[in-house]
């Protein structure tokens, strides 16, 4: 029985369940990985969207089994369907294990690479990552090396091991930008954390400095993007300069948003903005690869 509580519709249940939201995000991160090698739809690609779709899922899945006792202690979290009690723990582990199969049979239709590194984001999401989160705040690093992983399936799915220099600045970009989400939720959520047991840099900084840290971690990540896209002349220059406004619209609103505005005291608005940042540059890749040449 998927859930318990028949005043809450089974769809939203399992929708919450498998964070269809972030499985979204993700597989579109992979399709710009796809499509920086190539300009084209191909049959793989049909295999690679949903299998990265299904998997994330899947992992959303473990996750909610894993922390369910941590999820319940959070305001944020303990309405989430194992935490609260709306779908069972076996129940939690057959969806899992079904997403986790499907998800990982259509990644192996695209090649042996795309499923092997499926497989490796798995890992280190839920063996790493996860139990991490309780003993160290370094564990968001091998958090931020997940959402670099996906990038590198849509791409290899496409163009095999041959890298080249977009799809590198992307993943790059994907795992720099990973560290600084954390920290806003830190921030809005701190003490939650630290009542569920998690260990962050909420024990050591202050909401102060963590907003002085994020501003300059992501002041510096995209001023060294930024760099890294001159020098390889990476972009078509219509593009590249559409790369250096969006960047300098970016980092003035999150200066505002963060220091100067009413309600700065609210870090959900920069954590949509970077969230939007990042969409803009998947889109701005994108079409770079479709209109300036892959």
């Amino acid at each position: 029985m998927l859930e318990k509580n028949n005043h809450i519709p089974k769809l939203t249940v399992f929708l919450s369940l498998i964070k269809y939201k972030l499985s979204i995000a993700v597989a579109f991160s992979a399709a710009t990985g796809y499509f920086i090698c190539r300009n084209t739809f191909t049959p793989d690609f049909f295999s690679l969207i949903p299998g990265i779709f299904l998997l994330t899922a899947g992992s959303a899945v473990l996750n909610q089994f894993t922390e369910r006792e941590q999820d319940a202690k959070m305001d944020r979290t303990r309405m989430r369907p194992v935490a609260s009690g709306q779908v069972t723990h076996s129940s939690a582990i057959i969806v899992f294990l079904f997403l986790l199969f499907s998800g990982s049979c259509l990644l192996l239709l695209t090649g042996l690479i795309p499923f092997s590194l499926g497989c490796l984001g798995v890992i280190v999401y839920n063996l790493f990552y996860t139990p991490l989160k309780k003993v160290t705040l370094l564990a968001i690093i091998p958090g931020a090396v997940v959402g670099a992983i996906p990038p590198l399936i849509g791409y290899t799915s496409a163009c095999g091991t041959t890298l080249n220099i977009k799809i590198l600045f992307f993943s790059a970009f994907m795992f720099l930008w990973q560290i600084p989400h954390f920290w806003l939720l830190v921030i809005r959520y701190g003490r939650e954390y630290q009542a569920a047991g998690f260990r962050t840099i909420y024990d050591f900084l202050g909401e102060k400095q963590i907003k002085y840290l994020v501003f300059f971690w992501i002041l510096l990540s995209a001023m060294c993007l930024q760099f890294f896209s001159y020098i390889t002349n990476m972009l078509n220059k219509g593009f590249s300069s559409l790369f250096v406004i969006l960047t300098i619209f970016m980092i003035t609103l999150l200066f505002r948003n963060l220091f100067t505005a009413k309600g700065s005291q609210n870090p959900w608005h920069a954590f949509i903005l970077i969230n939007s940042y990042s969409f803009g540059i998947m889109l701005i890749l994108i079409a770079d690869s479709f209109l300036g040449g892959a």
